[in-house]
């Protein structure tokens, strides 16, 4: 499933023992600047789910980039901060991997379309 991200925009998915992951994007996808994102995770009930160990590593759409990772720190219940920089405009992948606290692994794959360049 492919998200265009802007200011406001989010995507789910489904993935690993029902859980969902909500993306949201809290400004312009431009290279070059700090991105601000949020992950809300939901198991089958729609109750969020707490204490996830998350890693992010983004990846340009063709070869010759270098990934960027960084880790999700939880805010809330349930919903955990992303900062990214992505340092060249074109499309990207996330790559959303790590371990439920039920020992669950999670590993779910969000397209980000269209990073604007700076300027």
């Amino acid at each position: 499933m492919a998200c265009l991200f802007w200011a406001a925009a989010a995507c789910a998915r489904q993935g690993a023992a029902g859980v969902t992951i909500d993306w949201r994007l809290h400004s312009s996808a431009v290279a070059g600047t700090p991105m601000l994102a949020e992950l809300t995770l939901r198991d089958a009930a729609s109750r969020p789910i707490s204490g996830a160990r998350l890693e992010i590593t983004a990846h340009m759409s063709h070869p010759g980039m270098a990934p960027v990772m960084g880790a999700a720190e939880e805010r809330r219940d349930g919903v955990y901060d992303v900062r990214l920089q992505l340092p060249m405009a074109g499309d990207w992948t996330i790559l959303v991997t790590g371990s439920l606290p039920d020992g669950h692994a999670i590993n779910q794959r969000i397209d980000i379309a269209g990073v604007r360049p700076a300027g």
